[in-house]
C-alpha cells in the first residue's frame, strides 16, 4: 500500500509541475500578446491559441489534483453534521460519483482525442489538436486514482476509529 501511495504522490507532483508549466506558458503568451499590441512590427497570431490550450491543460490537471487534496466542492454543512457509518456512506457515494465522472472523462476524452487527432491548430499547423483533447482523459485518470486513494483512506479511518468519525 505504501508503494501505491508513493506512486500516487509522484503522480500528483507531476500533475502539479505540469500545471505550473502550463500556467507559465499561458502567462508568457498573454504577456507577449499584450506587448505585441504596443510594439510596432511584432505580430504573434499564435499566442492566443497556445494560451487557450495551455489554460485547458492547467485547469484539468489542477482539477484532478484538487480531488486528491479534497479541495473539490463540498457542502460543509452536510459533511460536518454526519458522523460514523452515515458519513462513510456519504463519502463513498461522493467517491463513486467522482470515479464515474473520471470514467466518462477517460472514455469521452479518448474519443475526442482520436476524433481531433488529425486536426491542426489554425495558426500553428504543425501542432495537432489531439494534444489539447488529451488533457481530458489524462485528468480523468488522475480523478479516478486520487478518488480511489481517498476512498480507501476514508474506509481505513472508519475501521481504525471503531465505527467512529470517518473524516
Amino acid at each position: 500500500m505504501r508503494i501505491v501511495k508513493k506512486l500516487i504522490s509522484l503522480m500528483e507532483g507531476l500533475y502539479l509541475r505540469l500545471a505550473a508549466v502550463f500556467f507559465f506558458i499561458f502567462f508568457a503568451c498573454i504577456t507577449l500578446q499584450v506587448a505585441s499590441r504596443y510594439i510596432p512590427g511584432i505580430e504573434v497570431l499564435w499566442a492566443s491559441e497556445i494560451a487557450t490550450y495551455a489554460f485547458i491543460w492547467m485547469v484539468f490537471l489542477g482539477a484532478a489534483v484538487m480531488v486528491r487534496q479534497r479541495g473539490h466542492f463540498t457542502v460543509g454543512l452536510v459533511i460536518d453534521s454526519v458522523k460514523g457509518l452515515p458519513l462513510l456512506i456519504l463519502q463513498s457515494v461522493i467517491h463513486l460519483l467522482l470515479i464515474g465522472f473520471g470514467i466518462v472523462m477517460i472514455k469521452d476524452g479518448y474519443s475526442l482525442t482520436v476524433q481531433f487527432w488529425g486536426w491542426t491548430l489554425n495558426n500553428l499547423p504543425q501542432i495537432r489538436q489531439g494534444y489539447t483533447w488529451l488533457a481530458i482523459p489524462t485528468a480523468g485518470a488522475g480523478v479516478i486514482l486520487f478518488s480511489l486513494q481517498n476512498w480507501l483512506e476514508d474506509m481505513k479511518s472508519f475501521r481504525k476509529q471503531g465505527k467512529g468519525d470517518a473524516s
